[in-house]
Protein backbone atom coordinates (compact mmCIF):
# COMPACT_ATOMS: atom_id res chain seq x y z
CA UNK A 1 0.00 0.00 0.00
CA UNK A 2 2.74 2.16 1.21
CA UNK A 3 4.64 1.27 -1.96
CA UNK A 4 1.64 2.06 -4.54
CA UNK A 5 0.95 5.58 -2.45
CA UNK A 6 4.70 6.48 -3.39
CA UNK A 7 4.07 5.55 -7.42
CA UNK A 8 0.93 7.60 -7.16
CA UNK A 9 3.17 10.35 -5.32
CA UNK A 10 5.94 10.37 -7.92
CA UNK A 11 3.38 10.23 -10.73
CA UNK A 12 1.70 13.23 -10.17
CA UNK A 13 5.19 15.38 -8.93
CA UNK A 14 6.44 13.86 -12.49
CA UNK A 15 2.75 15.55 -14.03
CA UNK A 16 2.88 18.77 -12.43
CA UNK A 17 6.99 19.01 -13.65
CA UNK A 18 5.45 18.39 -17.10
CA UNK A 19 2.75 20.62 -16.54
CA UNK A 20 5.16 23.28 -15.47
CA UNK A 21 7.21 22.68 -18.66
CA UNK A 22 4.54 22.95 -20.94
CA UNK A 23 3.15 26.45 -19.22
CA UNK A 24 7.11 28.14 -19.57
CA UNK A 25 7.42 26.46 -22.77
CA UNK A 26 3.79 27.86 -24.21
CA UNK A 27 4.28 31.28 -22.44
CA UNK A 28 7.77 31.06 -23.88
CA UNK A 29 6.28 30.91 -27.30
CA UNK A 30 3.70 33.03 -27.34
CA UNK A 31 5.77 35.87 -26.21
CA UNK A 32 7.66 35.64 -29.04
CA UNK A 33 5.07 36.48 -31.04
CA UNK A 34 4.59 39.52 -29.52
CA UNK A 35 6.92 42.28 -30.25
CA UNK A 36 7.52 46.17 -29.66
CA UNK A 37 9.10 48.81 -31.75
CA UNK A 38 9.86 52.13 -31.01
CA UNK A 39 9.55 54.92 -34.51
CA UNK A 40 10.83 58.39 -33.38
CA UNK A 41 10.95 60.92 -36.36
CA UNK A 42 13.10 64.18 -36.08
CA UNK A 43 11.48 67.71 -36.17
CA UNK A 44 12.74 69.04 -39.75
CA UNK A 45 11.09 72.55 -39.60
CA UNK A 46 7.52 71.33 -40.41
CA UNK A 47 4.95 74.04 -39.64
CA UNK A 48 1.94 71.74 -40.39
CA UNK A 49 1.26 68.12 -39.63
CA UNK A 50 -1.66 65.56 -41.12
CA UNK A 51 -1.47 62.55 -39.32
CA UNK A 52 -3.55 59.55 -40.62
CA UNK A 53 -4.33 56.48 -38.17
CA UNK A 54 -6.31 53.55 -39.41
CA UNK A 55 -6.14 50.74 -36.02
CA UNK A 56 -8.25 47.84 -36.18
CA UNK A 57 -7.39 46.49 -32.97
CA UNK A 58 -6.18 46.44 -29.23
CA UNK A 59 -5.44 49.80 -27.46
CA UNK A 60 -4.85 53.11 -28.87
CA UNK A 61 -3.12 56.20 -27.03
CA UNK A 62 -2.63 59.50 -27.86
CA UNK A 63 -0.72 62.68 -25.85
CA UNK A 64 1.27 65.20 -26.83
CA UNK A 65 5.15 64.81 -27.01
CA UNK A 66 7.60 66.70 -24.13
CA UNK A 67 10.48 67.12 -26.86
CA UNK A 68 9.86 69.24 -29.07
CA UNK A 69 13.03 67.77 -31.43
CA UNK A 70 10.66 65.07 -32.79
CA UNK A 71 7.28 65.22 -34.39
CA UNK A 72 6.63 62.01 -32.98
CA UNK A 73 7.64 59.28 -29.77
CA UNK A 74 5.94 56.19 -30.42
CA UNK A 75 5.99 53.09 -28.78
CA UNK A 76 3.63 50.33 -30.45
CA UNK A 77 3.05 46.53 -29.21
CA UNK A 78 1.80 44.24 -31.40
CA UNK A 79 1.11 40.49 -32.18
CA UNK A 80 3.24 39.54 -35.58
CA UNK A 81 1.00 37.09 -36.54
CA UNK A 82 -1.89 39.43 -36.82
CA UNK A 83 -1.12 43.06 -37.12
CA UNK A 84 1.94 44.35 -38.15
CA UNK A 85 2.36 48.08 -37.93
CA UNK A 86 3.02 50.64 -40.66
CA UNK A 87 4.36 54.10 -39.97
CA UNK A 88 4.86 56.36 -43.11
CA UNK A 89 6.04 59.33 -43.20
CA UNK A 90 6.95 62.67 -45.65
CA UNK A 91 6.83 66.28 -46.42
CA UNK A 92 5.61 68.30 -48.73
CA UNK A 93 6.85 71.81 -48.88
CA UNK A 94 6.60 72.67 -44.96
CA UNK A 95 3.92 70.17 -44.44
CA UNK A 96 4.57 66.93 -42.65
CA UNK A 97 2.31 63.97 -43.58
CA UNK A 98 2.20 60.83 -41.34
CA UNK A 99 0.17 57.47 -41.55
CA UNK A 100 0.24 54.85 -39.18
CA UNK A 101 -1.83 51.65 -40.57
CA UNK A 102 -2.27 48.43 -38.33
CA UNK A 103 -2.05 45.64 -41.63
CA UNK A 104 -3.76 42.31 -41.58
CA UNK A 105 -0.74 39.50 -41.65
CA UNK A 106 -2.20 36.06 -43.73
CA UNK A 107 -5.79 34.93 -43.31
CA UNK A 108 -8.40 37.06 -42.54
CA UNK A 109 -10.21 36.60 -38.55
CA UNK A 110 -13.44 37.66 -37.92
CA UNK A 111 -14.25 39.89 -35.02
CA UNK A 112 -14.50 38.34 -31.89
CA UNK A 113 -14.70 35.17 -33.40
CA UNK A 114 -11.17 33.55 -32.67
CA UNK A 115 -8.96 33.65 -29.47
CA UNK A 116 -5.91 35.40 -31.91
CA UNK A 117 -8.59 37.90 -32.11
CA UNK A 118 -9.03 38.02 -28.31
CA UNK A 119 -5.19 37.79 -28.45
CA UNK A 120 -4.90 40.75 -30.32
CA UNK A 121 -7.28 42.89 -28.52
CA UNK A 122 -4.54 42.01 -25.36
CA UNK A 123 -1.50 42.81 -27.09
CA UNK A 124 -1.64 45.23 -29.88
CA UNK A 125 -0.78 48.75 -28.03
CA UNK A 126 -0.10 52.11 -29.60
CA UNK A 127 1.41 54.89 -27.64
CA UNK A 128 1.56 57.82 -30.22
CA UNK A 129 3.47 60.81 -28.48
CA UNK A 130 3.05 64.08 -30.97
CA UNK A 131 4.81 67.50 -31.38
CA UNK A 132 3.23 70.63 -29.27
CA UNK A 133 4.27 73.27 -31.35
CA UNK A 134 3.13 72.21 -34.79
CA UNK A 135 -0.84 72.59 -35.97
CA UNK A 136 -1.75 69.20 -36.26
CA UNK A 137 -4.90 68.00 -38.37
CA UNK A 138 -6.24 64.62 -37.63
CA UNK A 139 -7.96 61.76 -39.40
CA UNK A 140 -8.43 58.72 -37.10
CA UNK A 141 -10.30 55.28 -37.74
CA UNK A 142 -10.94 53.48 -35.43
CA UNK A 143 -12.68 49.00 -34.79
CA UNK A 144 -12.21 46.96 -31.88
CA UNK A 145 -10.53 47.95 -28.58
CA UNK A 146 -9.80 51.48 -26.64
CA UNK A 147 -8.76 54.89 -27.40
CA UNK A 148 -7.27 57.31 -25.08
CA UNK A 149 -6.63 60.51 -26.58
CA UNK A 150 -5.46 62.90 -24.56
CA UNK A 151 -5.14 66.48 -27.06
CA UNK A 152 -4.33 68.18 -24.21
CA UNK A 153 -1.08 70.82 -25.09
CA UNK A 154 -1.25 70.23 -28.82
CA UNK A 155 -2.20 72.42 -31.52
CA UNK A 156 -4.82 70.63 -33.00
CA UNK A 157 -6.89 72.37 -36.06
CA UNK A 158 -9.02 69.73 -37.04
CA UNK A 159 -10.05 66.46 -35.45
CA UNK A 160 -12.20 64.19 -37.53
CA UNK A 161 -12.42 60.48 -35.70
CA UNK A 162 -14.88 57.40 -36.20
CA UNK A 163 -14.64 55.06 -33.76
CA UNK A 164 -16.38 51.90 -34.99
CA UNK A 165 -16.69 49.55 -31.66
CA UNK A 166 -14.09 51.18 -29.73
CA UNK A 167 -14.88 52.62 -26.56
CA UNK A 168 -12.86 55.95 -26.50
CA UNK A 169 -11.83 58.81 -24.04
CA UNK A 170 -10.88 62.34 -25.67
CA UNK A 171 -9.93 64.71 -23.23
CA UNK A 172 -8.99 68.50 -23.57
CA UNK A 173 -7.41 69.74 -20.12
CA UNK A 174 -5.78 72.89 -21.22
CA UNK A 175 -6.53 75.61 -24.08
CA UNK A 176 -6.10 74.43 -27.24
CA UNK A 177 -4.03 77.52 -29.09
CA UNK A 178 -5.42 76.98 -32.52
CA UNK A 179 -8.66 76.85 -33.91
CA UNK A 180 -10.54 73.31 -34.38
CA UNK A 181 -12.44 74.35 -37.48
CA UNK A 182 -14.75 71.39 -37.07
CA UNK A 183 -14.51 68.62 -34.80
CA UNK A 184 -16.38 65.11 -36.10
CA UNK A 185 -17.10 62.01 -34.19
CA UNK A 186 -18.75 58.87 -35.22
CA UNK A 187 -20.21 56.12 -33.36
CA UNK A 188 -21.37 52.80 -33.91
CA UNK A 189 -21.66 50.25 -31.28
CA UNK A 190 -19.13 52.05 -29.39
CA UNK A 191 -19.04 54.60 -26.64
CA UNK A 192 -17.05 58.02 -26.49
CA UNK A 193 -16.62 60.30 -23.59
CA UNK A 194 -15.27 63.93 -24.86
CA UNK A 195 -14.49 65.99 -21.86
CA UNK A 196 -12.70 69.35 -21.59
CA UNK A 197 -14.51 71.33 -25.51
CA UNK A 198 -14.63 74.41 -24.07
CA UNK A 199 -10.61 73.90 -23.92
CA UNK A 200 -11.33 72.64 -27.81
CA UNK A 201 -11.48 76.35 -29.10
CA UNK A 202 -13.76 74.56 -31.81
CA UNK A 203 -15.79 76.32 -34.27
CA UNK A 204 -18.52 73.63 -35.17
CA UNK A 205 -18.87 70.12 -34.30
CA UNK A 206 -21.21 66.94 -36.00
CA UNK A 207 -21.42 63.95 -34.00
CA UNK A 208 -22.77 60.78 -35.76
CA UNK A 209 -24.00 57.92 -32.94
CA UNK A 210 -25.55 54.53 -34.22
CA UNK A 211 -25.97 52.15 -31.80
CA UNK A 212 -23.71 53.33 -29.27
CA UNK A 213 -23.91 56.41 -26.76
CA UNK A 214 -21.58 59.52 -26.79
CA UNK A 215 -21.53 62.23 -23.59
CA UNK A 216 -20.07 65.34 -24.84
CA UNK A 217 -18.97 67.50 -21.81
CA UNK A 218 -18.04 71.30 -22.60
CA UNK A 219 -16.55 71.79 -19.80
CA UNK A 220 -12.90 74.50 -19.55
CA UNK A 221 -13.07 78.25 -20.98
CA UNK A 222 -15.28 78.62 -23.99
CA UNK A 223 -14.10 81.37 -25.94
CA UNK A 224 -16.27 81.89 -28.86
CA UNK A 225 -19.93 80.59 -29.75
CA UNK A 226 -20.44 77.34 -31.50
CA UNK A 227 -22.28 75.61 -33.97
CA UNK A 228 -23.40 72.02 -34.17
CA UNK A 229 -25.24 69.02 -35.17
CA UNK A 230 -26.14 65.88 -33.33
CA UNK A 231 -27.46 62.91 -35.21
CA UNK A 232 -28.40 59.97 -33.36
CA UNK A 233 -30.41 55.98 -34.70
CA UNK A 234 -30.53 54.46 -31.55
CA UNK A 235 -28.00 55.51 -29.71
CA UNK A 236 -27.74 57.95 -26.90
CA UNK A 237 -25.87 60.89 -26.48
CA UNK A 238 -25.74 63.31 -23.26
CA UNK A 239 -24.31 67.02 -23.50
CA UNK A 240 -23.05 68.21 -20.57
CA UNK A 241 -22.77 72.29 -20.98
CA UNK A 242 -21.66 74.85 -17.73
CA UNK A 243 -24.76 77.22 -16.56
CA UNK A 244 -23.00 80.79 -18.13
CA UNK A 245 -23.22 79.19 -21.27
CA UNK A 246 -26.25 80.08 -23.48
CA UNK A 247 -27.74 76.96 -25.56
CA UNK A 248 -30.16 77.00 -28.74
CA UNK A 249 -31.39 73.50 -29.67
CA UNK A 250 -33.49 73.46 -32.73
CA UNK A 251 -34.77 69.99 -32.02
CA UNK A 252 -36.14 67.05 -35.41
CA UNK A 253 -37.16 64.23 -33.80
CA UNK A 254 -39.99 61.61 -33.77
CA UNK A 255 -42.94 60.16 -31.46
CA UNK A 256 -40.25 57.00 -30.79
CA UNK A 257 -37.29 59.41 -29.62
CA UNK A 258 -36.32 60.92 -26.46
CA UNK A 259 -35.40 64.54 -25.90
CA UNK A 260 -34.79 65.79 -22.65
CA UNK A 261 -33.39 69.04 -21.00
CA UNK A 262 -34.73 71.73 -18.24
CA UNK A 263 -34.29 75.02 -18.19
CA UNK A 264 -34.98 76.38 -21.87
CA UNK A 265 -38.01 77.71 -23.27
CA UNK A 266 -39.69 77.33 -26.62
CA UNK A 267 -39.30 80.72 -28.91
CA UNK A 268 -40.48 78.63 -32.46
CA UNK A 269 -41.72 75.70 -33.50
CA UNK A 270 -38.68 72.95 -32.61
CA UNK A 271 -37.04 75.58 -31.17
CA UNK A 272 -35.30 76.32 -27.46
CA UNK A 273 -33.24 78.65 -26.03
CA UNK A 274 -31.83 78.91 -22.50
CA UNK A 275 -33.17 80.84 -19.88
CA UNK A 276 -29.90 82.34 -19.90
CA UNK A 277 -29.97 83.38 -23.59
CA UNK A 278 -29.47 87.18 -23.02
CA UNK A 279 -26.92 87.77 -20.79
CA UNK A 280 -24.45 84.51 -21.66
CA UNK A 281 -21.17 85.77 -23.06
CA UNK A 282 -21.14 82.70 -25.38
CA UNK A 283 -23.26 80.70 -27.11
CA UNK A 284 -23.84 77.01 -28.01
CA UNK A 285 -26.31 76.25 -31.29
CA UNK A 286 -27.05 72.71 -32.04
CA UNK A 287 -29.62 71.18 -34.53
CA UNK A 288 -30.54 67.72 -33.01
CA UNK A 289 -31.47 65.17 -35.39
CA UNK A 290 -32.96 61.69 -33.75
CA UNK A 291 -34.36 58.57 -34.72
CA UNK A 292 -34.82 55.65 -32.29
CA UNK A 293 -32.43 57.24 -29.54
CA UNK A 294 -32.30 59.77 -26.91
CA UNK A 295 -30.34 63.01 -26.70
CA UNK A 296 -30.30 64.14 -23.04
CA UNK A 297 -28.84 68.30 -22.08
CA UNK A 298 -27.57 68.31 -18.53
CA UNK A 299 -26.29 71.89 -16.72
CA UNK A 300 -22.75 71.30 -15.55
CA UNK A 301 -22.44 73.05 -11.55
Amino acid sequence: MIYKCKMVSVKIFMMSIISIWLSLFLTIAYAEDIVTEQHNIPYQGEEELDVGIEFSLGKLEIKSCQDDNYIMQSEITYSKELYKPSVQYKTVGNRGKLRLESKQQGKSHHWGGSKKTSSALKNNHWRIALIETVPISFNIEMGLGKGLLDFSGLRVNDLNLNCGLSDVVVDFNKSNKEKIRRLSIETGLGNVEASGLGYANLERFDVECGLGSTTLRFDGDLNRDIKGRITVGLGSVNVEIPEDYAVQVEAESSFLSSLNFNGFRRIDEDVYRSKNWKNAEHRIFMIVEIGLGSVDIDWIR
